[in-house]
């Protein structure tokens, strides 16, 4: 899964872009209070730093070095969020 792909298939299943950054292509333009993807160089190779950003502190921060497990993990993350979310505003 490539970045495009998971900003797509977030969009598929009802998952707001208010709830992600994707290196400021997809989502929100910024990535406080939300799940945040970001591409940087790392030492070898390019890293992919996934991360949930609360009050200018990052949280969280998971680094790997495939675009496609990183893609993976956050689209896992959004999902248990959304499911969690839903759960909430059923009972409500």
């Amino acid at each position: 899964m490539t970045i495009e792909e998971l900003d797509k298939n977030l969009k598929e299943i009802g998952v707001s872009e208010s709830k992600y950054y994707l290196q400021g292509l997809y989502g929100s333009t910024n990535d406080e209070d939300k799940i945040a993807l970001v591409i940087k160089r790392g030492k070898c190779s390019i890293e992919y730093e996934i991360y949930y950003k609360e009050r200018g502190e990052k949280n969280s921060l998971k680094i790997f070095t495939n675009e496609t497990e990183a893609c993976e993990y956050v689209y896992k993350r959004l999902i248990d969020n959304k499911k969690i979310e839903d759960s909430i505003f059923r009972k409500n």
